[in-house]
């Protein structure tokens, strides 16, 4: 009796460890609402699941962009101007996701989380003296601060190419 109860736990055991993760069947957007940004540094951020969906959204000032997997909001971002002596502290105080507290990098440019980050867009000369534009990302669970670093900081960039400093 006693080899058939170890033996039907070790079975048990076995199965529990052949059982897979759950998967990602979408394909990640190769951009977030007309910014491009690349599947190495916006998967790290994205959940298992079925279907994605890109929902652009804006208000004065301010371009958001969600992406919805299997009808929930995992992850967004924005674009918005600010006056031109804004820094990313005080993107940080009104931002969701991350706090002025938080790590920064790139003497100030960027602050990060494991929830979320904004970034200073380095907008050419000709977009004005007068505003700066910022960008910001948040993801509804929580992922390793370097990657959302790394988004941030590659959407900063691709958002200055983009003509979201234009737009504004």
């Amino acid at each position: 009796m006693a080899a058939a109860l170890g033996a039907a736990s070790l079975v048990a055991s076995v199965a529990g460890c052949s059982s897979s993760a759950p998967e990602r069947e979408y394909a990640t957007p190769k951009e977030l609402c007309g910014i491009k940004v690349s599947a190495g540094s916006l998967e790290p951020l994205l959940p298992p699941g079925k279907k994605i969906a890109v929902e652009p959204t804006a208000a004065v000032g301010v371009k958001r962009c969600r992406l919805e997997v299997d009808g929930k909001v995992v992850f967004s971002t924005s674009v918005e101007k600010r006056g031109a002596d804004t820094s990313a502290r005080d993107v940080a105080t009104s931002a969701i996701g991350v706090n002025p507290n938080d790590p920064s990098a790139d003497n100030g440019r960027f602050i990060y989380s494991k929830t979320g980050a904004v970034g200073r867009v380095e907008c050419s000369k000709s977009a004005g003296a007068d505003s700066s534009f910022w960008v910001t990302a948040r993801v509804s669970d929580d992922a390793d601060p370097a990657d959302m670093h790394r988004f941030v900081k590659e959407y900063a960039t691709a958002a200055a190419g983009s003509g979201s400093c234009a737009e504004g």
